[in-house]
């Protein structure tokens, strides 16, 4: 009776054994090395080695069958129900062969990506939001940084723009342009409201209060005033300094 048992058990063991080492294997391909793909002709098991879920495999498959196509890789990223980090590691390996023009008139795509540019240099809010539809957050963190920096000296840099993702990057990128920079700095005796509004640092009645000031001055406002009266703090100070010319 006990040999029986035993034996019963070796069998289930048997059964479930092999699933369990399946499920391994399919999550240890799934963590494999990235390697560069097509998402128009890769084949199911190739997904699933790059990590993508696998009702997103199911997803991409139909998508296809319908004749579904990928025309540049940030398209990857509509790809319905796949997660923005896992996009973001995957674009940079998607290598995408160079589809018929034909075949683009016929699926109603347009044949040039950058139909629309933006400046990353000399856009201000509006165009950015209006363009991008990115989030008011991060156009303020856009401008600030551009600030900063005095302007920007490639598109890499806007990488470092707090909430500023990599999917946001390579979805924009073929948009971007960098145009020159003004490397004449406004000054704070004549600068107007839209200027000062543009260095991203104060609220409209904080700027109110600063052409209220400089006026009772005969145009004069100082670099310490500022800081002193609005209570900025060591990053705010040094990017005022840097961006405009003011006096101490």
């Amino acid at each position: 009776m006990v040999l029986g048992i035993i034996l019963l058990s070796t069998m289930l063991m048997g059964i479930l054994f092999p699933r369990k080492e399946m499920a391994i294997n399919m999550t240890a391909q799934q963590r494999g090395p990235l390697f560069y793909f097509d998402p128009n002709t890769m084949d199911s098991m190739t997904a699933i080695r790059l990590g993508i879920p696998s009702r997103q495999v199911i997803t991409l498959m139909r998508y296809r069958n319908k004749g579904g196509r990928f025309y540049r890789k940030e398209d990857l990223a509509k790809l319905y129900g796949l997660k923005k980090d896992l996009v973001e590691k995957l674009i940079p390996y998607v290598a995408i062969k160079n589809i018929d023009r034909k075949e683009l008139v016929k699926q109603g795509v347009n044949k040039n990506p950058n139909e629309w540019t933006i400046d990353i240099n000399i856009s201000d809010e509006k165009q950015w939001e209006a363009k991008t539809k990115l989030s008011p957050a991060i156009i303020q963190n856009i401008m600030r940084y551009r600030n900063y920096l005095g302007g920007f000296t490639n598109l890499n840099q806007m990488k470092k723009v707090y909430g500023f993702t990599e999917a946001n990057y390579y979805l924009l990128k073929p948009h971007l342009q960098l145009g020159k920079m003004n490397k004449r700095k406004p000054n704070a005796s004549t600068m107007s409201f839209e200027s000062w509004k543009a260095l991203g640092l104060f609220q409209d009645r904080e700027i109110i209060q600063i052409l209220r000031i400089r006026k009772e001055k005969g145009g004069y406002i100082g670099w310490k005033e500022l800081v002193i009266l609005f209570d900025l703090t060591a990053e705010q100070a040094e990017i005022l300094q840097a961006t405009i010319q003011i006096s101490e």
